[in-house]
């Protein structure tokens, strides 16, 4: 059994796809903390308050003997927040869609729609059901309508409202049509687009024409955790159906508390999205207009798809030499011959930061072309 995991692990270090873990190093542009709250005064401490007050963990699963007034309480000024009848806190994003996909495609009678871009956990989420599974186009309501037109018995379209890889937005409002049109349910991911785009930074999915989406607040808002929300029939629906939720130990209280307050931080200091969706715009200008290719990002999330494996890994490690910290994405995570670098711009940033980047990057690129 160890030599076939070595030979396994060593095809992988020589198709240049092993994964380590590394410490970040230089100036940060892979992490997710778009508004730089990780290290916000004010949510350390409510966080370091609730631990104090409320104990280290939650004890249990919510439904033995984990559930306190902080978790309920909670749900009910997010959802207040959201516009919606109810909301249901999860561990983290990747739980909650792992939860809500095989809530409700729970049978070979069940359809479920997704982009063909869509995140792991969302698959993983089909993994675990015997409904049918119809991947449409990235961003193409036409074919997801034609996908639709065959399907008979319940149907949820999941998508995310921004793609992690590609930072480019959904077309919400045509998806919603649809779903209205054909009966389906809809399902919108919001990790990388709550606390950054929308009305006061709230996202993109629309309360009345979207029936669920997710939160997560291990991005944007620099905590942890996750949040469904969605009416009451539906969130009742999961807390009976999904095992993801059912049978995990809850978040702790000071993660809990922490989720209130980097809202409330967020919402006050607008000016931090201001500033993240700014630099963003002028960082993709300024590489696209050399030539790099940063596919059709809209938002703070910038791709460089430099193409093979080995072009990225080298590129990464020259940014790294001159002190940038990026994320270096290769298959399976991104189709073939797509490898790239993710460039995350944060509120953290200065623009003397993005500048130097950007400028180190064409540099780097027009003289290995």
């Amino acid at each position: 059994m160890q030599s076939n995991i070595e030979k396994l692990l060593a095809e992988k270090q020589k198709q240049g796809l092993f994964r380590a873990l590394s410490l970040p190093a230089g100036i940060d542009f892979a992490n997710n903390d778009y508004l730089g709250l990780a290290d916000h005064f004010e949510i350390k401490k409510t966080a370091a308050d609730a631990y104090i007050k409320y104990g280290a963990g939650s004890k249990g699963s919510r439904l033995l003997g984990g559930n306190s007034k902080l978790f309920e309480d909670t749900e009910k000024w997010l959802a207040n927040w959201k516009g919606t009848e109810a909301a249901l806190i999860f561990n983290c994003g990747y739980s909650a869609n792992l939860g809500v996909i095989s809530a409700f495609c729970n049978d070979s009678k069940t359809h479920l729609f997704c982009d063909r871009l869509s995140h792991a956990s969302i698959l993983d989420g089909y993994a675990m059901t015997s409904s049918k599974l119809h991947r449409f186009k990235h961003n193409c309501p036409k074919d997801l309508e034609k996908k639709l037109q065959s399907a008979e018995g319940f149907k949820l379209i999941a998508v995310e409202a921004v793609y992690s890889m590609d930072g480019d937005i959904a077309p919400l409002e045509e998806y919603a049509g649809l779903a209205e049109k054909y009966n389906a349910m809809l399902y919108v991911d919001e990790a990388h687009s709550d606390g950054i785009l929308g009305p006061g930074g709230k996202g993109l999915a629309v309360p009345g024409k979207v029936h669920l989406s997710l939160t997560t607040f291990g991005k944007a808002y620099g905590t942890m955790g996750a949040c469904i929300f969605g009416s009451k029939l539906l969130i009742d629906y999961i807390v009976n159906h999904a095992r993801s939720f059912i049978y995990s130990t809850a978040i702790s209280p000071g993660a809990i508390a922490a989720m209130q307050k980097a809202v409330e931080v967020a919402a006050r200091e607008s000016f931090r999205r201001e500033k993240t969706l700014k630099m963003a715009a002028s960082f993709r200008q300024r590489i696209a207009g050399a030539g790099i290719n940063c596919l059709q990002s809209q938002t703070q999330i910038v791709p460089v798809v430099l193409g093979t494996v080995e072009k990225t890994q080298k590129c990464h490690a020259f940014l790294a030499e001159k002190g940038f910290c990026t994320a270096c994405i290769r298959p399976p995570t991104v189709p073939n011959g797509t490898a790239r670098l993710r460039i995350n711009i944060t509120a953290a940033h200065k623009e003397e930061d993005i500048e130097n980047l950007a400028e180190t990057l064409i540099l780097y690129i027009q003289s290995h072309e």
